[in-house]
């Protein structure tokens, strides 16, 4: 089943805000991967200022580094991706969408559909 994960990662260091978020999604992509899961793509939106204030461990966030993942696991795995990145202390938000390719014929991630919208109008 084709998955697309939307997550927000913490952002440390100022300077480098990306390097928490590549680490996230490569231990993302090796734990899809050692389970028989497939990766599809992985886009970077970039770091954002949240539209509200995020608290997680005692901690407030005001911006977060934002990504999605496309990926094709079972559901089994998804879930306990899931369960584990909702309990890392270095990602602020994760959510899980499915996509049933059988009805649609374009299986791309709602990101990049969100762009070719647009770009049409």
């Amino acid at each position: 089943m084709y998955y697309e994960l939307f997550a927000i990662a913490r952002i440390t260091d100022p300077i480098n805000k990306s390097r928490d978020a590549k680490r996230i999604a490569t231990t993302v992509g090796r734990l899809i991967l050692a389970n028989r899961g497939v990766v599809r793509d992985i886009i970077s939106i970039g770091d954002r200022p949240l539209p509200k204030i995020i608290s997680k461990d005692h901690e407030r966030h005001f911006q977060g580094y934002q990504f999605t993942m496309g990926f094709d696991c079972s559901s089994n795995v998804q879930e306990q991706l899931l369960r584990t990145l909702r309990q890392d202390p270095r990602i602020l938000r994760a959510n899980i969408m499915k996509h049933d390719l059988k009805s649609k014929l374009n299986p791309g991630n709602s990101m990049q559909q969100a762009l070719d919208s647009v770009a049409k109008s």
